[in-house]
């Protein structure tokens, strides 16, 4: 079960780190400044993105990374859960 979170959670982290790059481009082309704090601070584009979902075209976009931040939260969970019961499982 650990694997297949591992492998899902890698998953939704390729697909946030594209959409990452997607909407750093479009704050880029609009602010320099607020793109730098895009590279700094990784949460600043993902709300910034949501403020500018219309001026930038870009829902599909946010769509697709809201829910590869949810999908390694529960994958997270899920796989942290799986390690906990194999370690008291080799305990008991």
């Amino acid at each position: 079960m650990e694997n297949l979170m591992m492998i899902v959670l890698a998953a939704a982290s390729v697909v946030s780190f594209v959409c990452w790059i997607m909407v750093l481009i479009k704050i880029f082309k609009e602010n320099v400044g607020l793109g730098i704090l895009g590279i700094v601070c990784g949460l600043f584009p993902f709300i910034y993105g949501w403020v500018k979902v219309k001026e930038y075209d870009c829902k599909n976009v946010m769509l697709a990374w809201s829910a590869a931040f949810v999908v390694s939260i529960i994958a997270n969970a899920l796989g942290a859960g799986a390690i906990v019961r194999q370690i008291m499982e080799m305990n008991a």
